[in-house]
C-alpha cells in the first residue's frame, strides 16, 4: 500500500548539485534525475518529505516550484495519517541522502565494515 510510503530526500547534493556552503538562499543546479525519480515516486502515490538542514524560506519555495519537484512535507510539517515528522527522527520508508550509510543488523556488519562504510561517505574514497 503506497499510500503510507514515504521516502525522505535531502536537498543539498541530492535534489541540487552542492559543492559546499554557499549562503542561506544560494542554492546548486536541480539534478534532473534525481528530481525526476523523485516525481515518478509521487505520482505512483509515495509521500515525498524534503528532509534537510535548510529552513524553508520563500526562495527555497520558488526554486522547488520552478524545479517542478513535488512534495507533500519540507523538515517537520505537520501530522499526517497519523504520522508526525519532526527534525529529530521522520517516518520514512525510504531515505534518498548523499551521506547516508546502509546498515542492516541482520547483514553481517563487522565493526570494520560499518567503519569502512562511514569512511567512504565522510572523507569520499575508498579503503579497499
Amino acid at each position: 500500500m503506497k499510500e503510507n510510503k514515504w521516502i525522505a530526500v535531502d536537498f543539498d547534493g541530492v535534489l541540487s548539485k552542492y559543492d559546499g556552503w554557499k549562503g542561506f538562499d544560494k542554492f546548486g543546479k536541480p539534478n534532473k534525475i534525481v528530481i525526476d525519480a523523485i516525481n515518478e515516486f509521487y505520482n505512483q502515490g509515495f509521500k515525498i518529505a524534503i528532509f534537510t538542514t535548510r529552513q524553508f524560506t520563500p526562495k527555497m519555495g520558488k526554486w522547488l516550484k520552478k524545479n517542478n519537484v513535488h512534495y507533500d512535507r519540507f523538515n517537520n510539517s505537520i501530522e499526517t495519517n497519523g504520522y508526525f515528522m519532526n527534525d529529530k527522527k521522520i517516518f520514512y520508508s525510504a531515505i534518498l541522502d548523499d551521506r547516508a550509510v546502509h546498515y542492516n543488523i541482520d547483514n553481517g556488519d563487522t565493526v570494520n565494515d560499518i567503519m569502512k562504510k562511514v569512511y567512504n561517505v565522510v572523507y569520499q574514497y575508498d579503503f579497499d
